[in-house]
């Protein structure tokens, strides 16, 4: 089965159902010890109960991963399949960006020449945040004076990407950058 990154198209999907599968398993796990603990002992008042209250903590944390993976909306494969045919493709698709105030589902992402253009799918999307959010990541990784646009028209996200792929490459590494908006995103 092939690895799907953080960026790749579908990765939302394929995460939201690890993080469902991790939290059923640890679930299972501690209540299958405390079962065992009271079955061998008969009382609760034993190790294995210990454990199994124990791994209720990564069982937690695995439950608030699977819900906020639940609550994002991916790319969907419509329009993944439209962009798939532009010769420029997109750098990230299925970002969701989580701030204190608002989080930003993002179905595409892309570069170029102090250029950041972002297509969403999400119809209540705040605009502004977004963009203030987004000044703010590339700021901290040392970009300077870009532009962040935010469409939520897929066709005019591709009229965009095709007039930036015309341009030269920048001169600067890109790979601050791709990491950065990478590790502000779910």
């Amino acid at each position: 089965m092939k690895k799907i990154k953080k960026g790749d198209y579908g990765y939302i999907k394929h995460q939201r159902n690890i993080e469902i599968i991790k939290t059923i398993f640890m679930l299972a796990l501690s209540f299958a010890l405390y079962r065992i603990g009271i079955y061998s002992t008969g009382s609760n008042k034993n190790y294995l109960t210990l454990v199994a209250v124990l791994g209720c903590l990564p069982m937690a944390k695995f439950a608030v991963n699977a819900t906020l993976f639940t609550r994002a909306k991916g790319c969907s494969e419509e329009v993944f399949s439209f962009l798939s045919g532009n010769a420029e493709k997109p750098w990230f698709y299925d970002l969701y960006f989580t701030t204190l105030k608002k989080n930003f589902q993002v179905s595409a992402l892309y570069y170029k020449k102090k250029n950041l253009i972002v297509l969403t799918e999400d119809t209540k999307i705040d605009t502004a945040s977004c963009v203030e959010h987004l000044e703010t990541v590339t700021k901290n990784c040392g970009f300077e004076n870009i532009t962040v646009k935010v469409f939520d028209d897929k066709n005019k996200f591709a009229d965009r990407l095709s007039e930036l792929s015309k341009l030269e490459d920048d001169e600067k590494d890109l790979t601050v950058l791709k990491d950065n908006l990478l590790s502000v995103s779910i």
